[in-house]
């Protein structure tokens, strides 16, 4: 090896980038042998808050009143075959509230000539919608417009369908003689604020931001402090649901209008788990967690990228950073089997990037390491 057995970086020294993210390179290029490189040491400002960049929404989806077709929710999927020819036709119901009588209306009207709806009302339910034509139809739900990703010859935007399925009972199954009426669904986004909370203050953010721009008035976020956990509940009849990121995960289309990365709050809300909650009262499955990341990954362009596999398979990751509740984060843990192998090459510039456990980039103060190079032979 010839040069440097030890670097030491400085985010502050980077030629571009952000601390978070930034290249670093040395006056002259450095010339290395055959080589293990060793981050050995890692020092931090824990400057984050609670609530990041990556870890502020909440997706609430809430039951709307009456038969309510909001004006991103009104295309209808149809499927038709008329003598002989099966053919694809979007049509939209028009963007109102509505009852049985008039939402038939409203459908025959979209459908067009040659369709009947007739509305019946059924107990204890929103009832029901019976379409008559002489054509053959089916009515495609959310479900096979997601699996088939193309309508009419032409990609669909799985995201942002637009459908009609909430209110038409079309969310899973085809429907192709009676539609059983369901609440039509708005799916709204939360925003919790950036910053540092306590357990009160992350309740009361909470309660503040759903209550804003919501359909269902009067959300309460109540406190356990035996638990540590926080409950929602609204008086309301009409039920709202929570898409955990567990959720979205395994069910990246099913909040529509939003496209992954979702950036959930699940771990500081403490509201988890793999299902989709729903009610009026929920108690959130978790303990809060008011402190963003537990461990941050630092990834480099030094090596092959054999060395290490991430949690979502990321092959950059050069080092493992532990978070404790300091304001400070002084990690010494250099071990002999934690390195980057190095063949023989000439270094002009190294990209630095902190991220957490998904691979998202972490925003972040100056921070510092240092590196030591440890020619092959010398093992």
């Amino acid at each position: 090896m010839q040069g440097a057995r030890k670097l030491y970086i400085d985010s502050r020294a980077a030629k571009e980038g952000t601390s978070g993210d930034f290249v670093w390179s040395p006056d002259r290029p450095l010339s290395v042998g055959k080589c293990r490189a060793f981050i050995d040491s890692v020092h931090m400002g824990v400057t984050w808050g609670s609530v990041t960049s990556t870890n502020k929404y909440l997706y609430v989806a809430e039951e709307l009143p009456f038969l309510t077709v909001l004006p991103t929710a009104g295309n209808v999927y149809l499927r038709e075959t008329i003598a002989g020819v099966t053919s694809d036709r979007l049509v939209t119901i028009q963007p109102a509230m509505y009852d049985g009588v008039n939402l038939a209306i409203a459908l025959a009207t979209a459908l067009g000539a040659g369709y009947a709806v007739a509305y019946t009302a059924v107990a204890s339910q929103l009832g029901t919608l019976t379409i008559t034509t002489a054509n053959t139809w089916v009515i495609l739900s959310r479900a096979t417009l997601l699996r088939d990703g193309k309508f009419g010859g032409s990609i669909v935007q799985k995201s942002s369908l637009q459908d009609a399925s909430d209110i038409l009972g079309t969310t899973l199954t085809d429907a192709s003689g009676v539609l059983t009426l369901g609440h039509g669904i708005g799916y709204r986004r939360v925003v919790l604020s950036k910053g540092s909370y306590t357990f009160d203050s992350i309740a009361t953010e909470l309660q503040t931001q759903l209550n804003t721009g919501t359909d269902l008035p009067s959300y309460t976020v109540a406190k356990n402090a035996l638990t540590g956990r926080l409950s929602i509940s609204n008086t309301n009849t009409l039920k709202f649901y929570i898409y955990t990121s567990q959720y979205l995960d395994r069910n990246p289309y099913s909040f529509q209008g939003y496209s992954d990365p979702f950036y959930s709050s699940d771990e500081v809300t403490g509201f988890t788990g793999v299902d989709r909650l729903e009610g009026n009262a929920l108690t959130a499955a978790s303990h809060i967690n008011l402190l963003a990341y537990h461990t941050l990954f630092i990834n480099s362009t030094l090596g092959s990228h054999n060395d290490s596999i991430g949690p979502v398979s990321q092959s950059t990751i050069a080092r493992k950073v532990v978070i404790d509740n300091g304001s400070f984060i002084n990690d010494f843990h250099s071990q002999p089997y934690d390195y980057i192998q190095l063949d023989k090459q000439s270094i002009s510039a190294i990209r630095f990037r902190v991220t957490d456990w998904r691979g998202n980039s972490v925003e972040m103060a100056p921070w510092s390491m240092s590196i030591i190079l440890v020619p092959e032979d010398e093992f």
